[in-house]
């Protein structure tokens, strides 16, 4: 994801450049940062960022250092794009929030693309506009490629369907105050594992909300996403080919990974992120909707380990966030 980034800011964002690279594989930074131009190497993030040169910073780096590095940026006063998950639970996020709000203003977007994304926005808009009535439902389901592993329900739900999460209460407009996870293992010597997951929400509003994630289709990436309102209902198509009818056959192409899926969202987000920088004014998802993705995720955790409905309770906004 990383190396994405600093490609997509390099090639595409003619306001950027990319000046420092900080890897622990120093034959992967060495690639990267030949990538970009010959970019500045580090082997600490500390380090760089506190360099000079360095006036934003992306963080790619595995989920447990998210809010740490994040907190190091905003002591800093540096702007950051911090990969999703904000943090690895609540508490770690609720520190980057507190951090944030005490330096007085916005610094951080949370990479929760999907906002980014036409196919996300083009259902937004139409169901904002009201046509289908007021919106009681919605619905995404996250496919993903297999890769070989057996993922965790908390894998799952922090790595996968936190991008869900955040696409309802974007989308909905509304907040998930309630939460029912059901999952099926992998195998039965590892109940820990999740190979399908369904949470149902209950929004504050009274709507209410669905979300699958498939760990191991085996054939490929798709996402689906649908609100139903009171008069009609406003889906996305899950697949972006186009359809070949050819030999008596008809088809499309799967995307491989989300990488592909996401390719415009991806590049969308980091000009809307570099452009927030230039302006002075930090846009995009909030250190405050990572958090409370986190707070969800980390209810549908529960429920989906206790087998029961959890609560999702919020604590008040602060007044940064609007």
């Amino acid at each position: 994801m990383g190396g994405r980034h600093a490609s997509n800011l390099t090639y595409l964002v003619a306001a950027a450049d990319v000046t420092a690279i900080m890897d622990v594989d120093s034959a992967r930074a060495n690639e990267i940062a030949a990538r970009c131009g010959g970019a500045q190497i580090y082997t600490d993030a500390e380090q760089l960022i506190a360099a000079p040169e360095v006036e934003a910073v992306v963080i790619a780096a595995p989920n447990r250092f998210h809010a740490e590095l994040t907190r190091e940026c905003i002591a800093a006063g540096k702007p950051v794009l911090c990969e999703k998950p904000l943090a690895t639970g609540g508490d770690e996020a609720a520190e980057v929030v507190d951090a944030e709000v005490s330096g007085g203003r916005r610094l951080v977007q949370v990479g929760l693309m999907r906002q980014y994304d036409p196919a996300h926005i083009a259902v937004k808009r139409v169901s904002d506009n009201g046509a289908q009535g007021k919106a009681l439902v919605f619905r995404s389901v996250h496919i993903n490629s297999s890769d070989g592993w057996a993922p965790s329900l908390d894998d799952v739900i922090t790595g996968s369907l936190i991008h869900d999460i955040h696409s309802a209460r974007w989308m909905m407009g509304d907040e998930i105050v309630g939460v029912h996870t059901s999952h099926i293992p992998f195998s039965s010597d590892r109940p820990d594992s999740a190979r399908y997951v369904m949470v149902q929400l209950q929004f504050a509003s009274g709507a209410l909300g669905g979300l699958e994630c498939n760990a191991d289709a085996g054939y490929g990436y798709e996402i689906e996403v649908s609100i139903t309102g009171e008069t009609g209902v406003v889906h996305s198509s899950p697949l972006q080919s186009p359809v070949v009818r050819h030999s008596n056959a008809s088809g499309q192409w799967v995307e491989e990974d989300w990488l592909q899926r996401f390719s415009a969202a991806y590049i969308n987000e980091a000009q809307a992120w570099v452009q927030s920088v230039l302006d002075g004014e930090a846009a995009g998802p909030s250190a405050w909707d990572g958090y409370v993705s986190i707070l969800v995720a980390d209810a549908c955790i529960a429920s989906g380990r206790e087998s029961r409905p959890v609560a999702v309770s919020l604590p008040e906004k602060p007044s940064i966030y609007g």
